[in-house]
């Protein structure tokens, strides 16, 4: 049987068994050493590699770790996408992001997540704009993103800058994007969050480090 054809509550069980490991290892903090490291350990890990070893060989188990929990971690935790409930914290979603970028009159419109960047649209009466957000390290892209739309669009897009506990932005950083920012049309916020305990979580009761309010930094 191909990995790709777990049974299904064996699928689950290895879903939430990962997502609780890589959250309690931080997974998106690790170096791609530790990363590295850590797709080992869960081959030998009886509960992890132990059950996948049964339905193929060790090749394959590798590759599904690394193309199905883990390529939707990061998403799962932003509270998108179908492996959202498997995430034991998670951001509180898009609608924190459309807040930050545009104010408290905008809202999310309804179906409009998407990803390559994270991006959604935000509505207020018949005005519509174009939200796109992430770390500091994926600057580029999310002004590639937001100049494409600002061609096409009345209102002008947003870029949202989020950091966790841990993460800065500095001073000079700041106001080199904030320049390419306005050089592009875009306006450009930063925004300060933690994890909340994951309300759709399907794991076990308990987990997380209590809900907490994000930081808007102008």
């Amino acid at each position: 049987m191909a990995l790709q054809q777990l049974p299904a509550p064996i699928r689950e069980r290895l879903l939430i068994e990962i997502y609780q490991q890589a959250n309690d290892l931080d997974w998106e903090f690790l170096s791609n050493t530790e990363k590295t490291n850590q797709y080992r350990r869960w081959i030998e890990d009886p509960k992890v590699g132990g059950v996948l070893l049964s339905y193929g060989p060790e090749k394959d188990a590798r590759v599904w770790i690394k193309d199905v929990p883990m390529k939707e971690y990061a998403r799962a935790q932003e509270g998108i996408g179908s492996y959202v409930r498997y995430a034991v914290n998670r951001f509180q979603g898009p609608e924190e992001i459309v807040r930050a970028a545009c104010g408290s009159g905008w809202a999310m419109k309804p179906d409009s997540v998407g990803e390559k960047p994270n991006h959604c649209y935000a509505i207020a009466g018949d005005a519509t704009r174009y939200v796109c957000w992430g770390r500091a390290g994926t600057f580029r892209d999310l002004v590639w993103a937001a100049l494409n739309e600002a061609i096409d669009s009345v209102e002008r897009p947003a870029i949202v800058i989020t950091t966790r506990n841990g993460e800065t932005v500095s001073t000079a950083e700041r106001t080199r994007q904030k320049r390419v920012a306005e050089r592009c049309g875009a306006d450009l916020r930063y925004l300060h969050r933690e994890m909340i305990p994951n309300p759709d979580y399907l794991g076990a009761a308990g987990g997380g480090h209590g809900p907490s309010q994000p930081t808007l930094i102008d």
